[in-house]
């Protein structure tokens, strides 16, 4: 392996297992970072353990209901459930339940369906967790190893 770097650039060349030459070139930021640990919450009212396949094919389902327009999918919270819905005047609704351990009070959430999904496709833990605050703060999902996702809500209408 080499690596070589300038002010602005990196650059990293290896040879991968199938014997080929591999160039990674990568940028460096300009200027200074943004504080990402401003936008993780400190102080989360709710944590609810989801099944991260059961979740990602619901939402997956919900998410054909989305548009352009419309592209939220709604998280409601009850006891030992939890409804993702979507509504698009051009395209029309969806409503998938899944069975979970809330006991917590009654909390709705919305969240762009394909955010949601990107950390369900890659993860491969079978138990994930969303911890939330409240409707306008972000959600944060994690599971029992060091990963940290955040997303943000999107108004529900």
């Amino acid at each position: 392996m080499d690596i070589k770097f300038t002010e602005s650039q990196v650059a990293i060349s290896f040879v991968d297992e199938k014997k080929s030459d591999v160039l990674l070139i990568s940028k460096l930021i300009d200027g200074t970072y943004p504080n990402y640990h401003q936008v993780i919450p400190n102080e989360l009212k709710e944590r609810v353990s989801l099944a991260r396949e059961e979740l990602l094919q619901a939402l997956r389902r919900v998410e054909i209901m989305t548009s352009d327009k419309s592209s939220s999918a709604k998280l409601a919270f009850t006891e030992n459930n939890l409804t993702i819905t979507t509504n698009s005047p051009e395209v029309g609704e969806a409503r998938e339940s899944i069975a979970v351990n809330y006991k917590g009070a009654e909390v709705s959430i919305a969240f762009n369906p394909g955010f949601l999904m990107d950390p369900l496709k890659v993860l491969d833990s079978d138990e994930v967790f969303l911890e939330l605050t409240d409707e306008l703060s972000p959600g944060v999902i994690k599971i029992n190893a060091p990963f940290l996702y955040v997303i943000m809500p999107m108004r529900m209408t």
